[in-house]
């Protein structure tokens, strides 16, 4: 998996660890089929719990071949949290909450720090415009989405919103989007019946070849093979 956090690049491998911050732009894209775990904790549910959140920024890439004990540590409880949710045992909610604090204990101690210069005014007005972009791109994935629409929206040129989404995200607008879809395509392919044109278009899709290419380069087969596969 690759992953862009604040125009920075990583590239995931087995037992990789990566720390978000609240703030902090990112985009991914996994290559091929792959199973990884996502911990998104809410923010309030972080400033109720630290009372310098929103001044604490993460470290933010763990990669398994350097970790220390406390990352280790980090990644046992991940995969803890993990094995709760899928067992669902009666009360495991408050041993789930108890790791999740224990997680967020370590995450403190020993892999934070607190931000004191305030933000760029410019590259703060940049950052909000890239993360209004995502969140919309989000929400909006299944309909038509051009980029002079985007551009429009955010009153700037569409070479200008070019440059800076590529600047941020590491991807072209038209990547991200296809990105976006792709993800949707998928699950809704290995989650539901519906006929692969079907899912096309539900998911806004209207470059078959483009979109076909893309599948194939990210999952290595097609997706009746994939499909298939599952069943078999």
């Amino acid at each position: 998996m690759t992953a862009f956090v604040n125009e920075k690049k990583y590239t995931l491998r087995r037992d990789d660890m990566l720390l978000i911050s609240p703030r902090d732009l990112h985009s991914t894209r996994a290559y091929g089929q792959l199973d990884y775990i996502l911990l998104q904790i809410p923010y309030d549910y972080l400033a109720r719990s630290l009372e310098q959140f929103p001044l604490l920024q993460f470290q933010a890439y763990f990669p398994s071949i350097t970790m220390n004990a406390t990352q280790k540590k980090l990644r046992e409880l991940l995969l803890t949290l993990y094995r709760l949710y899928e067992e669902k045992e009666d009360g495991y909610q408050l041993m789930f909450s108890s790791v999740i604090y224990e997680f967020l204990y370590i995450l403190y101690r020993n892999h934070t720090k607190i931000l004191t210069a305030s933000p760029d005014a410019g590259e703060n007005r940049n950052f909000s415009r890239i993360e209004e972009t995502v969140q919309y791109v989000r929400k909006n994935y299944r309909n038509d989405i051009s980029l002079s629409e985007i551009a429009g929206r955010l009153n700037v040129s569409n070479e200008y919103f070019c440059r800076l989404f590529k600047k941020h995200t590491g991807q072209t607008f038209t990547e991200y989007l296809n990105a976006v879809r792709l993800l949707h395509f998928y699950q809704d392919l290995i989650s539901t019946g519906y006929s692969v044109n079907d899912l096309l278009e539900a998911n806004g899709i209207k470059n078959y070849k483009v979109f076909m290419r893309m599948f194939k380069d990210t999952y290595h087969t097609t997706p009746h093979k994939l499909r298939k596969n599952l069943h078999v």
